[in-house]
């Protein structure tokens, strides 16, 4: 009993004990080692029930077995004529439905004329299901389909669909959930042990793959109570071997087949003996049964641990699939509880540990922690073993240790703590000036945007490929940090929020989350800037041990200012501080479109007016007046041509010579544009420039001249 003088601790402090509680608690329950645990604990039920009787069961396995490999005189893959046989001598021991857990993807390599035997087999009767796949591969950060489907032949002889033999593991690899199928360009493709039992009952209907917030899937005349909109829990009836096996050579061993032993030794038939009348046949093994048929050969590593199996000691694929059609048959599914009533549990559970705590202290506390821990473990294995139903409980038992720890540990969490918190979780994606407010504000970033108007900076190298190719990897990265870093820093000083590197491209923005009047000025000098300091990295990369490429490097940019959606966004569980909108899109394609006009940096009209009015330290140049691709509107783009105070008089006659030719271009007068286009390409600094680009426009546009209404719009027609 706590000592009667004892003050009492304000009730407030065991309010926020909770909360931290619930928060750490339910944070803890998503992480990948937690959830493993929440996942064993499962898999231990089904040992602590044990087997479940499958003695009425109407599920036979066929397995294609190392000893049925030895028996049949030709290796794996086996010539197609013996399935046709298996089809047949199945389906004249009375089989309902034969399904292959196998993937007859490639013809036959000993004689094409077997798939047409095996063709023939199963159009004959009509109760055969293939199996297909579709393999993800992730690709140049794209996932792409790999269909793996049974040959034409064998699809279009099979009045039946083929049906997907692919498990989804959880976490830990281990195969819990079975889905319904998968929908592949306008196929619906549904799992095997559908397939089954939709054949094995005659039934034609089956829902729609269509994920729904039905609480069941129907198949024939079952329903399939869901876990999630797209798959079941699998309710394995025991380890491996519950289920009656026949190996493969059995099966095909009748008068007319010889297998190595009978070649041998003597002749044993064991599918049919009409001297003896014994064998398979004649004992109805396959009578009016669901015939699965699969592979338990290592080599052909079909094999994945389950409930009831281990990584080292997994189970066949064949009998996964078997155990989901034992559960459809008998209706016999599990369920799991929500997350809902998980956290009220956790609620509960917790505020009477709090308070337990506060009323009799620490020295029972702990005691009553275990008997309430060990009290619930039993609750929850007895609801599955009595009624089929999985509790949560390493959140709850976590739930519990914290708020007995927290209550008797006692920690405040003051606001300095607070505020290295969201430090440490935000400052490495979100600028420090975002961190410094959320900080003041006592507000977490949360999903959402808001208006801005503002200026979006885009950067990239220019060849970048060409770098790839010539330098090794580390001394790559060693280059891209060294120049990331460096313009960085650029952005930084002139108050811009980075948005983000892609790969060597640079996106930020200026304008948010602090507002600045002159962010379109900043970014058209920072464009500068970064102009100047890669002249600086040149110089010094000329005195190290780079290859040429890297002392000629030069980067575009691309400036747009306008209005676009600035705030969080991303997941519930990781967002960024980031832009979006069309105006984002434009700048992007000022950035890319430099390169048709030959220029390092393009802006837009309204860029190029904002920024003039805070300052006149950048010089622009009229590029063109465009249509860029994706847009239907037409927008002037401007070259910032260098700074005024570094610009000689040659630059501003090339300049002023140029903008007289864009005049005259405007006018639809293309003559007189080719001389001063011709005048300004001879006082350009660059080699490449857009003077030659409009000389050879305007001889285009003299031998093939624009229509009367002709407005002067250039339609960009790639990136």
């Amino acid at each position: 009993m706590p000592e009667p003088n004892k003050k009492k601790k304000p009730i407030w402090i065991y309010i926020f004990i909770l909360f931290v509680t619930l928060l750490v608690s339910i944070s803890a329950t998503m992480l990948p080692a937690v959830q493993r645990i929440e996942l064993s604990l499962r898999d231990r039920f089904f040992e602590i029930r044990g087997p479940l009787s499958v003695e009425d069961s109407p599920i036979v396995l066929v397995a294609i077995s190392e000893k049925a490999d030895s028996e049949i005189p030709e290796k794996w893959p086996w010539p197609t004529e013996l399935h046709a046989r298996l089809v047949n001598n199945l389906n004249r021991a009375g089989a309902k439905a034969i399904l292959f857990d196998v993937i007859f993807s490639q013809k036959d390599t000993y004689d094409t004329k077997n798939d047409s035997l095996f063709a023939e087999a199963i159009a004959k009767y009509g109760n055969v299901i293939l199996s297909g796949d579709i393999e993800l591969t992730q690709r140049n950060d794209a996932v792409q389909f790999n269909p793996i489907f049974p040959i034409p032949l064998l699809r279009n002889s099979n009045p039946n669909p083929f049906a997907l033999v692919k498990t989804t593991p959880d976490l830990d690899g281990f195969i819990r959930n079975y889905t319904f199928g998968n929908n592949y360009r306008d196929q619906s493709i549904y799992s095997l042990a559908l397939e089954g039992v939709r054949v094995f009952t005659d039934s034609s209907y089956i829902d729609p793959l269509v994920a729904t917030n039905e609480p069941y899937f129907q198949v024939g005349p079952y329903q399939v109570e869901k876990s999630s909109p797209s798959h079941f829990i699998i309710n394995y009836y025991g380890p491996e071997g519950l289920f009656p096996v026949v190996n493969y050579e059995q099966v095909i061993d009748d008068t007319s087949y010889t297998t190595i032993m009978e070649a041998e030794a003597f002749e044993l038939n064991l599918f049919e003996d009409p001297l003896t009348g014994t064998g398979l046949l004649y004992d109805e093994v396959f009578k009016d049964k669901i015939v699965v048929v699969g592979a338990t050969m290592p080599t052909l590593q079909d094999f994945h641990p389950t409930p009831f199996s281990t990584i080292d000691q997994p189970r066949p694929g064949y009998e996964i699939h078997a155990h989901a059609l034992q559960t459809m048959l008998d209706g016999n599914y599990l369920r799991k509880q929500n997350n809902n009533s998980n956290v009220m549990i956790m609620i509960l559970l917790t505020i009477l540990v709090i308070f337990f705590n506060r009323r009799f202290g620490p020295a029972l506390g702990f005691p009553f922690m275990l008997i309430l821990m060990v009290g619930y473990y039993f609750t929850a294995q007895q609801l599955f073993i009595e009624y089929q139903f999985f509790l949560y409980v390493t959140g709850v038992m976590i739930t519990v240790f914290i708020g007995q720890v927290g209550t008797v540990a006692y920690e405040f969490v003051n606001e300095q703590r607070e505020k290295r918190r969201i430090q440490g979780m935000f400052s490495s994606y979100v600028s420090p000036t975002l961190v410094s407010q959320m900080i003041e504000s006592g507000e977490e970033p949360k999903l959402g945007g808001e208006d801005s108007y503002i200026s979006a900076f885009f950067s990239d190298i220019v060849s970048f490929s060409s770098f790839s190719e010539k330098l090794e990897p580390k001394k790559l990265v060693l280059l891209i940090n060294e120049y990331l870093t460096a313009m960085t820093d650029t952005i930084n000083d002139q108050g811009g929020t980075l948005d983000k590197f892609i790969g060597d491209a640079i996106v930020a923005f200026y304008g948010a989350p602090v507002f600045m009047k002159d962010h379109a000025y900043r970014a058209c000098l920072t464009s500068q800037l970064m102009d100047k300091k890669l002249v600086e990295l040149r110089s010094k990369w000329a005195t190290e041990d780079w290859p040429d490429i890297v002392h000629t490097m030069q980067h575009r940019m691309g400036i747009n200012t306008g209005d676009m959606v600035t705030g969080n966004m991303g997941s519930l569980r990781r967002f960024n501080y980031t832009m979006m909108g069309d105006n984002v899109n434009l700048a992007a394609r000022c950035e890319s479109g430099a390169k048709a006009y030959h220029v390092f940096t393009m802006v837009t009209e309204a860029t190029k007016q904002e920024a003039e009015q805070y300052g006149d330290e950048c010089l622009f140049r009229l590029l063109d007046n465009i249509v860029v691709k994706g847009r239907t509107k037409p927008v002037k783009v401007y070259e910032i041509a260098g700074l005024r105070d570094d610009a000689n008089q040659r630059k501003l006659d090339a300049i002023g010579t140029y903008h007289q030719g864009m005049d005259a271009y405007f006018k639809g007068d293309f003559n007189r544009a080719l001389d001063y286009f011709k005048q300004s390409e001879q006082l350009e600094w660059n080699a490449q420039n857009p003077s030659q680009l409009f000389i050879e426009r305007c001889q285009a546009m003299m031998q093939n001249p624009p229509p009367s209404d002709w407005d002067g719009v250039f339609v960009m027609t790639s990136k």
